[in-house]
């Protein structure tokens, strides 16, 4: 990648780093934490539940088109659950509980609404979040005051924000930006923590651990900064690499019991802990013997005020106990594992930890004795019903907390969110139950819905759901398979039951099954998938490789099921089949250099570059972004054949950037009509292209920049033309836009719907419903709005719905 191109925004065009943990080994190698997808966890579903219902939903207007005064109502499209929550936190009141999350934003628990809440949205955050891609990013630390619940304090997007009332508005704590380094939410530390801490006595002192400025300390709510000079700054664990590669400094008040010692501990990362007696304004090295830790993952303070920390680096469990640090794992004999998480009982003696697999121990004593823990999983009452598939042998853990207000119950941060699980003591067996609903985390890639049938919506890690009732929570997904991506689909107008996908878990690891690939078709409208005969071997891959043609985009034929073109990932070279699979033919593009002549050069990036015609038979259009070697591919190849011959009809970029996050949209029954955005908004050129004769010759569309994705949905009555979504801006107005009458005039649908201020990666629309549409998030789920008769009204915090005015 060119140098220039380093310094744009990656989240842009690059998958979010999540899901399932990179652990970095303190001065050596990283410790890939995997799972083995074999047994009862490498299939979803293995009790066959009934077919998915692919009906259409139902409509909730009558209205065919445009009508004085139009409203629309918007809500979240009902997932659930799916994203890493990455720690958790609460009040020893009990009253307020927070969970921060890796790519989108951080929740509180509405008790009330028998739900989580997002807290980073455009009823809660300043108005100068209010922008598009506004806080597109995940919550670094989020912490609540323990003597004033109601304050909260969120570290996100390079900024500290204070709440006063739970999260119903923030305010930037500080004028300007204190901090001179930024931090990542979703880096390969995002399980650690905390980076947040506030006084227990005073809710006006805050401390902030970065990963490459130190501690920061707060004695005015948040108002000013200053760092504490007697705290050194982190290792640097890979000094050779752009930025600092480090978690955040962690910081505890000290407790003993509910009763704060009046002590703060911090930990620098590969330097080791230093404590406090004067609030945090001052630290000194923690008086210690012997061996003592150079990482940890997480730690908690025991009624007695021991303190218990986990080392997933060095895979091992430590305590501070006597001035001195004791290794437990080589003292009691305990198993090397990578541990991320350990809770201490404010009750009792009772202290577990847990690897980032979910295994663990616990100790009822203390410390002195360990019992080996076992659990099982299940979805809890009012939860999506799929996240039933967390009962396998690698339970995704975070980070662990004992209830404040609830004996024995103890609360976890995982893969697919929040469970709880109580523990009566003596037990050794956990049970784990979801409370994840509210939580909308999933990273979304795609939105398919062919005529006739009911929206599908396809996530980077737990599959594609079918929706026919968008307000009810999935009870599974497809394909059949615990953990796969689906990156895209496509539907042909030769058949709508007709499907096809290039699915691909993205792990680097759980190939056991045969199944790291599931691409292939449906002829069922997405209830049942068939795996491809075969997949081809392109050049410089080997056959054995199960990866060697995953991911990436790809199209079905106007006119036969059997005839796909894919294009995949890594800049491999594309295929085509006119057999549904059983064979491939490689894609040949005149003047291609070397084994990977391809254009889509991550498994990560937002991308829809490949397309059928939605008319013409045999026909698809390609857009290479002249990746190097091969520059000259640059432009749009078309093909009139299935693939058998590509024709360059265009010669370089549409729009700059487009090697990133471009889209390629064909009008379904337009012969030659395609739109085109590269969906990046940091060049001097963000306008809409369209073309009307297949990609040869593309304009300008007037007034419209920074477009995020386009959707074509069905017409509006007396329109010959497919009506037009878009994310992005008219004349410079960000929204939800769509036209009517083939891009002349636009109308804006909505803002910030549902207030997500996160990034916009796809938008869908409706072939049945006029002006239903959906849109889907970076690491927010998606969210659907359609024409309805509803008040509308300024989006206020937690509400469930929105309804909003159509501007003309």
């Amino acid at each position: 990648m060119a140098r220039d191109r380093q310094n744009i925004r990656f989240d842009q065009f690059v998958k979010p780093k999540r899901r399932w943990p990179k652990v970095m080994a303190w001065g050596g190698a990283a410790l890939a934490v995997i799972a083995v997808a074999t047994g009862s966890l490498a299939y979803l579903n293995r009790d066959q539940p009934e077919p998915l219902s692919t009906a259409v939903p139902r409509a909730l207007s009558q209205a065919g088109g445009p009508v004085a005064k139009e409203t629309y109502q918007w809500a979240p499209v009902a997932v659930g659950g799916g994203g890493f929550i990455t720690g958790i936190t609460m009040d020893p009141a009990g009253r307020t509980f927070l969970a921060r999350a890796d790519v989108y934003g951080a929740y509180v628990w509405d008790a009330k609404a028998d739900r989580w809440q997002q807290l980073a949205t455009a009823a809660t955050m300043p108005q100068v979040n209010r922008t598009q891609d506004g806080i597109a990013t995940g919550a670094f630390e989020v912490a609540v005051a323990p003597s004033r619940p109601d304050r909260l304090y969120m570290a996100i997007k390079g900024q500290v924000y204070r709440s006063d009332d739970r999260g119903r508005t923030w305010t930037l704590a500080a004028a300007g930006n204190p901090f001179p380094l930024t931090w990542d939410a979703n880096s390969e530390w995002r399980l650690y923590g905390p980076f947040l801490a506030v006084d227990p006595g005073n809710p006006d002192i805050v401390l902030l651990g970065t990963p490459g400025s130190g501690v920061w300390r707060s004695a005015d709510a948040g108002a000013s900064w200053h760092r504490v000079a007697s705290l050194p700054v982190n290792v640097d664990k890979a000094p050779n690499a752009e930025g600092m590669q480090s978690p955040g400094t962690q910081v505890w008040f000290e407790t003993a019991g509910k009763r704060a010692t009046g002590r703060v501990f911090s930990f620098v990362a590969g330097r080791g802990m230093y404590v406090s007696k004067d609030a945090g304004a001052t630290f000194a090295p923690l008086p210690a013997a012997g061996v003592a830790p150079t990482t940890l993952s997480r730690g908690a303070f025991d009624r007695k005020g021991v303190f218990t920390g986990v080392d997933a680096s060095a895979k091992t469990i430590w305590q501070y106990r006597d001035g001195a640090w004791h290794d437990l794992v080589k003292e009691k004999n305990l198993r090397s594992a990578a541990y991320a998480a350990v809770a201490t009982d404010p009750r009792s003696d009772r202290i577990v930890v847990s690897a980032i697999s979910g295994a663990g121990y616990i100790s009822e004593d203390g410390g002195a004795s360990w019992a080996t823990l076992s659990a099982t999983a299940r979805a809890g009452e009012g939860d999506p019903p799929w996240l039933r598939m967390a009962d396998g042998p690698f339970f995704s853990t975070g980070d662990l907390m004992f209830d404040a207000v609830k004996p024995n119950r103890l609360w976890v941060a995982q893969g697919m969110g929040v469970f709880y699980a109580d523990v009566e003591p003596g037990t050794t067996s956990l049970e784990w139950v979801s409370q994840t609903r509210g939580i909308e985390e999933l990273v979304t890639n795609d939105i398919t819905q062919s005529p006739g049938h009911a929206p599908i919506f396809s996530a980077a890690d737990f599959g594609a759901h079918i929706k026919s009732d968008l307000t009810a929570y999935s009870t599974r997904f497809v394909p059949k398979r615990a953990f796969i991506a689906v990156q895209q689909m496509d539907w042909t107008p030769a058949d709508p039951n007709f499907l096809v996908t290039n699915a691909s878990d993205t792990r680097p690891c759980c190939a056991e099954d045969g199944n790291a690939v599931m691409a292939g078709y449906s002829t069922d409208g997405g209830n049942t998938w068939t795996k491809f005969a075969s997949l081809p071997t392109p050049p410089g891959t080997k056959e054995e490789d199960p990866w060697r043609m995953g991911y990436g985009t790809i199209a079905v034929s106007a006119d036969s099921t059997d005839n796909i073109v894919w294009q995949p990932g890594l800049n491999r070279m594309p295929y085509y089949t006119t057999d549904r699979g059983r064979t491939w033919q490689p894609v040949r593009l005149e003047g291609a250099i070397g084994d990977n002549p391809g254009s889509f050069s991550t498994i990560w990036n937002q991308r829809k570059t490949l397309a059928a015609d939605r008319v013409r038979a045999g026909t698809f259009y390609l857009v290479h972004s002249g990746d190097s070697p091969n520059e000259r591919l640059a432009g749009v190849w078309r093909t009139t054949n299935g693939g058998a011959s590509w024709t360059q009809v265009f010669t370089g970029e549409i729009a700059p950037m487009s090697a990133f996050s471009a889209k390629l949209r064909a009008v379904p029954g337009k012969a030659g009509h395609l739109f085109f955005t590269s969906a990046f908004a940091y060049t001097t050129d963000t306008v809409l292209r369209r073309s009307t004769d297949g990609g040869a010759h593309w304009s300008v569309v007037p007034d419209v920049t920074r477009v995020d994705d386009v959707a074509l949905g069905k017409a509006a009555k007396g329109a010959d033309y497919p009506a037009i979504y878009i994310s992005g801006r008219v004349a410079g107005e960000y929204g939800i836009w769509r036209s009517t009458d083939n891009a002349r005039s636009w109308q804006r649908l909505v803002d910030f719907p549902m207030g997500s201020l996160d990034m916009v990666t796809v938008l869908g629309a409706d072939p049945d419903v006029f002006g239903r549409v959906y849109i889907g998030y970076k690491g927010s789920g998606w969210v659907w709005g359609e024409p309805a008769s509803c008040q509308s009204a300024p989006l206020k915090p937690f509400d469930a719905t929105q309804c909003s005015s159509v501007q003309r």
